[in-house]
C-alpha cells in the first residue's frame, strides 16, 4: 500500500492508530478535502458549531440506515435534529456538502470500530476467503453499513451522473472503493494465486455478499450461513 502525500492532515482522533487505518484514511482526506472542523464558508466552527455538526451527521446516518429503499432528506434530518435547513447549509453548504461528510464520518466510524492493528498474513487461502466474506457480511448489518448502502441505492446510478450532480460524494465513495482494493489485496497477499482471478473475485466479493445481505433483510432466504459457506466454497475452488 502506498504512503499518502506530506501534505495530508493528521486522521481524527477517535478513529484507529492502527497504521493502515492512519494511512487509509489520510488517503481518504485526500480524495474528499472536507475538514470537519469548518463551516461550508470556510469559517473555523466554535464548540457549539461542532457539536450540531455531530448531532446533523448522527441523524443523518441513523435516517439512512432505518430508511430502507426510501430517499432521506435534508429537511427531515434537519428537522430530526432540531435545526433550520439554513443550519445545514451553514455546516455543509448544499446537498454534496452533507452526503460527503456523511460518507467521511461513516467512514470513520468504521475504522473506530476495528481499533486494532489489520489481521496477520496466515491462514489458508479458504481461511481468508471466509474470513473476508465475514467481515464484509458483518459491516453491512452495521448502522454505518446500512447506511451507507441506502445511501448509494438512492444516489444516481451510472457513475458519469453521479459526479455530475454529487462530484464530492462520489469522490467519498471512491475513497471508499479504494479502501476495499487495498485491504482485499493485503489480505490475499502472499498467496500463489492468479492475478487475473483475484481481481475478478474483488470485483465480485461485495456485490455477492451484498445480494445475500438483501436476502437478510428481506427475509425470502432462511439458510443464510449456507449460502455464505457455499460462496466461499467456490470462490476457493475456482482461485485454486
Amino acid at each position: 500500500m502506498s504512503e499518502p502525500p506530506n501534505s495530508v492532515s493528521e486522521p481524527p482522533n477517535s478513529v484507529s492508530e492502527s497504521p493502515q487505518a492512519a494511512r487509509a484514511l489520510a488517503q481518504w482526506l485526500v480524495a474528499v478535502q472536507a475538514p470537519a472542523t469548518l463551516s461550508a464558508a470556510g469559517t473555523r466552527l466554535n464548540k457549539r458549531g461542532r457539536e450540531t455538526r455531530a448531532r446533523l451527521l448522527d441523524v443523518a446516518i441513523h435516517a439512512l440506515a432505518d430508511s430502507g429503499s426510501e430517499p432521506v432528506s435534508a429537511n427531515s434530518i434537519a428537522k430530526e435534529a432540531g435545526v433550520s435547513w439554513g443550519t445545514v447549509q451553514h455546516q455543509f453548504g448544499d446537498l454534496d456538502g452533507l452526503w460527503v461528510a456523511v460518507a467521511t464520518e461513516i467512514h470513520a466510524r468504521s475504522w473506530a470500530q476495528n481499533p486494532g492493528p489489520w489481521p496477520a498474513l496466515t491462514g489458508s487461502l479458504r481461511e481468508r476467503v471466509e474470513s473476508v466474506i465475514e467481515s464484509v457480511w458483518i459491516y453491512l448489518a452495521t448502522t454505518e453499513g446500512r447506511a451507507l448502502t441506502a445511501l448509494r441505492t438512492w444516489l444516481p446510478a451510472q457513475r458519469s451522473d453521479l459526479i455530475a450532480e454529487y462530484p464530492r460524494t462520489a469522490a467519498a465513495l471512491a475513497a471508499r472503493e479504494h479502501d476495499w482494493i487495498q485491504g482485499f489485496d493485503y489480505l490475499m497477499d502472499g498467496l500463489d494465486l492468479s492475478p487475473d482471478k483475484l481481481y475478478n473475485v474483488r470485483c465480485l466479493l461485495p456485490a455477492a455478499v451484498r445480494g445475500l445481505s438483501n436476502e437478510r433483510e428481506l427475509g425470502f432466504t432462511s439458510e443464510l450461513d449456507v449460502a455464505r459457506r457455499t460462496l466461499t466454497e467456490a470462490l476457493v475452488a475456482y482461485l485454486n
